[in-house]
């Protein structure tokens, strides 16, 4: 029974190293390239808004000063969990399951390859996981639970969930409610994750309703992408030492 025991406990530790740990990290490849040190040890660093605002987006915008919070770059790249939403059909849950990761993926690559997890079941450990609603507070149609704090030079930046409101779909298995267009329920969903995830990569609102980081979705809408002035700015963000105070 010991030897049994000790080859089940090798079993299961082998599996969390090979599918949640192994290949991980700056460097690695298909990750990032690994940052100076300098680049990841801002906290106590004070940077000058009028150079750091230049050409940097809508990350200044309405803010006075502020603390860079992000990402470690040094994590190389970041795993997203897309489960399927379990309160429609199996059809209709995969279209929206897509249409999240649509909107998701449209931050490949700034700066992080983004690796995605959609099994039922998985071994990994993901950075980001989907929740799906049918309703939040204040009528929102998404949020990210995202914080930090400083751990001596080095920002620890972490984001629990980004949860996406499912309109309500007529004859969509349980879910009951008004009948609701196809593409446009799929483009909500997409401008929803995609708005939410630019959060989960440290993003504030936009001032301009051409960006996906404006804070209000504009109904009807069937086309939505991540603008080049989004990008721009969270090319910004990992551009700045993390944890440094832009004053």
């Amino acid at each position: 029974m010991t030897a049994i025991r000790f080859a089940c406990v090798a079993a299961v530790a082998f599996a969390v190293y090979w599918f949640g740990l192994r290949g991980g990290g700056c460097g690695a490849p298909g990750a990032v390239a690994c940052p100076a040190p300098e680049l990841e040890e801002g906290v106590g660093v004070t940077l000058n808004a009028a150079e750091v605002c230049r050409a940097a987006g809508y990350l200044c915008d309405g803010r006075s000063s502020f603390q860079v919070a992000r990402w470690q770059l040094d994590k190389g790249k970041l795993r997203v969990r897309v489960r399927l939403p379990e309160f429609v059909d199996e059809k209709t849950a995969r279209q929206i399951r897509d249409a999240a990761i649509e909107g998701i993926m449209e931050w490949d690559g700034h700066p992080f390859p983004l690796v995605l997890d959609t099994g039922e079941f998985t071994y990994r450990f993901w950075d980001i996981g989907v929740v799906w609603s049918q309703r939040l507070y204040s009528d929102n149609a998404g949020v990210a639970h995202a914080g930090g704090a400083a751990d001596g030079k080095r920002f620890v930046f972490a984001v629990d969930s980004i949860a996406v409101v499912v309109p309500p779909i007529a004859g969509a298995g349980p879910l009951l409610g008004p009948t609701s267009d196809p593409a446009a329920l799929r483009a909500q969903v997409k401008a929803t994750a995609m708005h939410e995830m630019g959060h989960a990569l440290g993003l504030l609102h936009s001032d301009s309703e051409d960006d996906i980081m404006f804070p209000q979705f504009r109904p009807g809408a069937t086309q939505v992408r991540v603008s080049g002035r989004d990008l721009r700015t969270v090319d910004a963000l990992y551009a700045l030492p993390n944890g440094a105070t832009v004053h």
